[in-house]
């Protein structure tokens, strides 16, 4: 059976016997043994939590409808980025299934007020504005053994907001089974595309890496909203990335032009209800890395279409008579200004 597959940081098209049915598979690799696969299930969302007075609509909507679908538990680990208010945080966790596990707000921020002369006195305060926070959070099936957040050491302009924010990468480290590690990282990178944005963006994911090679976990998972299209110019955001782990979404595509179309874009999808006036580009990834030796297979990249139903006062000529008819209607609307994107990983350690 002939597969792509990752050992350490290597891109490798190797044959590997596999047990499809039942899961888990049973691996061998140029006479290597493996232990049993861990299945590991993850989501990226992007759930656009800026204040609705800075043009997020419809936002407590939203957010109940996202607390809904972690309460689902389709997934084993949500990455979530744009948590930027408390408020906002606190109703995603009243959903959290029981035995689940989240990240607290103030885990995922800056722990002390940063100075200078832009920005002085800029806390995070979470209650109104995400000024000075980094709207990161991870919910997992399992419990974390340790839980960082880094502040990104640069940052874009003030004038468009980014130097406003302090956008980082958060991590947290879980041990699904015994003698298995694994560090998952969640990032919100500069967004825009002016010249300052991309040098930006590109020393935040340089940051980043250096953080995931220094990782001591069996296997390292990374996620999030990127702001990056692999097909930006005079960027190398992407490259630097691919550089250093592997994407899934190019393991489970043999090309990648296959995803680079307009109905699997993270942003501006034609489907989006917020977004779909906007050129369509693809933000958000799913990337890994192991330890030399180790072993990790997509089994599936999928961009789910996630959405809530709005129910809506229904407008007529004469208000009147909505008013004492209060006729309604209802219609789909997307869970975010993006798409969610999820893949479903095995992973496999090598027995030594």
């Amino acid at each position: 059976y002939e597969i792509s597959c990752v050992t350490g940081v290597q891109t490798c098209a190797l044959p590997i016997s596999l047990q499809l049915a039942p899961p888990p598979f049973l691996v061998t690799l140029q006479g290597l043994s493996f232990q049993d696969s861990l299945p590991i299930r993850i989501m990226a969302l992007n759930t656009w939590g800026m204040p609705e007075l800075f043009g997020a609509k419809d936002k407590d909507l939203r957010m109940k409808a996202i607390g809904r679908m972690l309460a689902k538990q389709e997934y084993d680990l949500y990455l979530f980025e744009e948590l930027w208010l408390r408020p906002d945080h606190n109703t995603i966790l009243q959903h959290l299934p029981h035995g689940y596990h989240m990240t607290s707000y103030d885990s995922m921020t800056q722990k002390e007020c940063p100075y200078d002369v832009f920005t002085p006195g800029l806390c995070c305060d979470g209650a109104a504005t995400p000024s000075g926070c980094s709207g990161l959070a991870i919910a997992s099936r399992f419990p974390f053994t340790q839980t960082s957040f880094t502040i990104y050491n640069e940052h874009g302009p003030i004038a468009d907001g980014e130097k406003l924010a302090r956008k980082g990468f958060g991590r947290v480290r879980i041990a699904p089974k015994e003698n298995v590690t694994i560090d998952v990282f969640v990032t919100h990178t500069c967004a825009n595309d002016e010249v300052l944005d991309k040098t930006a963006r590109e020393h935040q994911v340089a940051q980043l890496l250096e953080s995931v090679q220094s990782s001591s976990a069996d296997f390292a998972l990374l996620g999030g909203d990127f702001n990056s299209d692999p097909r930006a110019s005079n960027e190398a955001t992407y490259a630097h990335l691919k550089k250093t782990m592997a994407s899934s979404m190019e393991d489970f595509f043999k090309h990648i032009t296959d995803w680079l179309v307009p109905k699997k874009a993270s942003y501006g999808n034609p489907r989006n209800s917020y977004s779909n006036m906007y050129a369509p580009v693809l933000y958000d990834y799913i990337w890994h890395r192991t330890k030399p030796g180790n072993l990790i297979v997509t089994n599936m990249f999928d961009l789910p279409f996630l959405t809530t139903t709005k129910t809506m006062l229904t407008q007529h000529e004469d208000s009147s008579v909505s008013k004492k008819s209060g006729a309604t209607s209802k219609k789909q609307v997307s869970l975010s200004d993006h798409e969610a994107v999820s893949a479903s990983l095995y992973l496999f350690k090598k027995k030594y």
